[in-house]
């Protein structure tokens, strides 16, 4: 659950975006007439019926691939076939797509891949496609992440990586489009790629092992694109063995990262990765000045960020608790081009000289621009006593060097909110022809009046008993906005659950409120990218049981301007709800309150969890509940956001929880007039 967006191996064929990067210069003449000798795929696109997907790759059970058997030194193969988008099996929309998965095994060198497309319609190429490619797999391809990850709208669209001899993995597949609609056929074009080899000029540069930032007596080193690049710069290097010039080769064509740290005069005594600065979470006054720091963390060479930073600082944190860590500069001036980097040390805070050397390995992300100009690191998976690297720097510019990196004095702010409730990631949910898909279940004004006014769902969970109570400030919830919606804002309601999980009425409503409808970001852990909505709340919910409705609106709902959230299932830690054949369901609602919640077994039949799962989870909403634990006894009765001031905000929660127990103050178990009379005996700022 991090905030930068990875690419897993496994690929939804269903509603899904992917941050890639995007190609469009054309490389020649797209022709997708195969040659003679083409291989021609014979798994077709539009998968329906219970049709096997037999190169549906990861995305099958079991994983199925075309093996293409080996691609000779210098060789050339051609494979043709279809994909697009389809309407699945017991499907309404275009809610699927379609991606074929290729095994091939190439000497050691470059392998380049060259795909031209045409439309379903015949009339030109696919408004654009995808390749992914991944070296070196071994005997389970879905391990590990792509190394090649690009959508293009060129036609050919050319992709290659250089590898050592062994067996790749190949996927090509076209984007997925949101606005297609029940009404158009399967969008199923045809396609020819082209793969091509060209062996290494320095041979041993596919057997080399020895590391190429380290000295040593033989020729070569362990990454081949590298040990080609340095060696057809200086022969000698391969021929003879690699010394330091060849190292210093290698770090400046090839972007590669050694640690070295040699403060200027002046220096903060955090200039260095091993001399980090420990903060705790909430300390005040912790300033970042950066005017007379070195640069020691990796380059933008690396690849570790977009964005080059210089001059940097170091700072390390600890987290109590499984939690979303935030490290924020907006507080300070927002002008200053600051870039922020977060690495992973597990339950070792130490950094030597040659733990440093693996930073690259450590890292988690970046962020730039979070706020004006300055940077915010939002870690939405902190670990539990686990430590997190901090570096912090100036922005400088493409072609510029860390010397010019932007000068800066910044107050660092940080904060932690506890994991009150998750129901972990958003998981694939399984068609009955055995392809995985990421399926939300509607919520919100879906139809025109009368029908489905108030599509609701109510998802199970427990606020835990290690605190008496919480203080919730966040809800995420995990979906996405189907075309066509118009979603002003993104509401919820909290209800108590009681004793054998009937479903919640009227009287048993907590809490309720809307947000603006958030900018939904990505979760690399969830199946389907950019799928995470933030609601920010603040109130209190005592330990105990509850409901959470999440649900999409706008002003003209009543009038037939539809709004949609729909919200994914098939989260395998949520709280199951299970009929007296210990069957699955869902509470959802048409129209609230009559006919209010009834069971929904809809998914029945036609879809299931992964092969393993709990198939009781099938119905299983994905979200997560962030706060934090409020004592036993208040120290500042009323303060429900723990800010230290009694006001409006803790007025707006009381009111909103009156006549429950979320808000209650006295102990009575309710939230009532006179707990109202203690919140405005105590207006202001809490006693210190």
């Amino acid at each position: 659950m991090r905030f930068e967006t990875n690419f897993s191996c496994s690929l939804a064929t269903a509603i899904v975006g992917t941050t890639m990067l995007f190609g469009g210069t054309a490389f020649g003449q797209c022709t997708v007439t195969p040659p003679p000798g083409t291989i021609a795929t014979t798994d077709g696109c539009a998968h329906l019926n219970g049709a096997i997907d037999n190169n549906g790759g990861c995305n099958a059970t079991p994983n199925l691939f075309t093996d293409l058997g080996a691609l000779s030194s210098g060789g050339v193969m051609n494979v043709s076939g279809q994909m697009g988008l389809y309407i699945p099996t017991a499907g309404t929309t275009m809610s699927s797509r379609d991606l074929d998965w290729f095994l091939v095994s190439c000497p050691a060198g470059t392998l380049q891949v060259s795909l031209s497309t045409q439309s379903y319609t015949g009339t030109g190429q696919m408004p654009s496609s995808d390749i992914f490619i991944k070296a070196n797999v071994g005997a389970d391809p879905c391990l590990g992440s792509f190394d090649v990850a690009i959508q293009s709208t060129a036609c050919p669209h050319i992709q290659s990586i250089t590898a050592g001899a062994g067996q790749h993995l190949v996927v090509v597949t076209t984007e997925f489009d949101t606005t297609a609609v029940a009404s158009s056929p399967s969008q199923c074009g045809t396609y020819l790629m082209t793969l091509s080899h060209t062996p290494l000029t320095y041979p041993i540069c596919g057997t080399a092992t020895a590391s190429c930032t380290e000295v040593h007596a033989a020729g070569g080193c362990n990454l081949p694109a590298c040990c080609d690049q340095v060696c057809s710069f200086n022969p000698l290097c391969c021929d003879i063995g690699w010394d330091q010039g060849c190292v210093d080769s290698a770090v400046s064509l090839c972007g590669l990262f050694i640690y070295n740290c040699a403060p200027p005069p002046s220096a903060p005594l955090n200039d260095c990765a091993i001399a980090s600065q420990l903060i705790t979470i909430g300390q005040g006054n912790v300033y970042a000045d950066n005017t007379n720091a070195g640069t020691d963390g990796p380059g933008p060479a690396v690849g570790l960020c977009s964005s080059a930073m210089g001059k940097d600082l170091w700072y390390t944190i600890k987290t109590p608790a499984n939690g979303s860590l935030t490290v924020s500069t907006c507080t300070g001036d927002q002008t200053k081009d600051s870039v922020m980097e977060i690495y992973g040390l597990g339950t070792d805070p130490v950094m030597t000289s040659a733990r440093a050397q693996t930073l690259p390995d450590l890292y988690i992300g970046c962020n730039d621009d979070s706020c004006g100009s300055a940077s915010q690191i939002n870690l939405i998976d902190a670990l539990a006593n686990n430590y997190y690297l901090i570096r912090i720097g100036g922005y400088y510019a493409t072609g510029g060097t860390p010397d010019q990196s932007v000068t800066f004095s910044l107050p660092i702010v940080t904060t932690f909110e506890n994991v009150v409730f998750t129901t972990g990631p958003q998981q694939y949910i399984v068609t009955t022809a055995g392809a995985n898909t990421n399926l939300g279940l509607s919520s919100g004004c879906i139809a025109a009046p009368p029908a489905s006014q108030q599509r609701w769902i109510a998802a199970p969970f427990t606020v835990p008993s290690s605190s008496s109570s919480w203080n919730l400030t966040r809800m995420t919830v995990k979906g996405f906005q189907p075309a066509g919606s118009v979603n002003a804002t993104l509401n919820y309601v909290v209800w108590r659950r009681l004793a054998g999980n009937p479903a919640p009425l009227a009287a048993d409503q907590v809490v309720a409120g809307s947000v603006p409808m958030p900018t939904a970001y990505n979760n690399p852990l969830d199946s389907s990218a950019t799928s995470s909505y933030d609601i920010a709340v603040s109130f209190n919910l005592p330990a105990g049981d509850y409901y959470l409705t999440a649900y999409a609106s706008n002003p003209d709902c009543a009038t037939g301007v539809l709004s949609n959230f729909a919200w994914f299932v098939c989260a395998y830690n949520g709280v199951n709800l299970l009929d007296a054949t210990n069957a699955p369901f869902g509470w959802r609602s048409q129209t609230f309150p009559s006919p209010g919640f009834v069971k929904y077994t809809g998914l029945n039949g036609a879809y299931h969890v992964q092969t393993g799962a709990d198939p009781n989870d099938l119905y299983n909403n994905a979200f997560d509940i962030f706060g934090n634990p409020a004592s036993t006894t208040p120290p500042c009765p009323g303060d429900y956001n723990a800010d230290g001031v009694r006001n409006g905000a803790d007025l707006a929660t009381l009111l909103s929880a009156w006549g429950t127990p979320a808000g209650d103050i006295n102990g009575d178990g309710n939230t009532n007039g006179a707990d109202l009379s203690t919140l405005l005996s105590g207006w202001g700022a809490c006693p210190q």
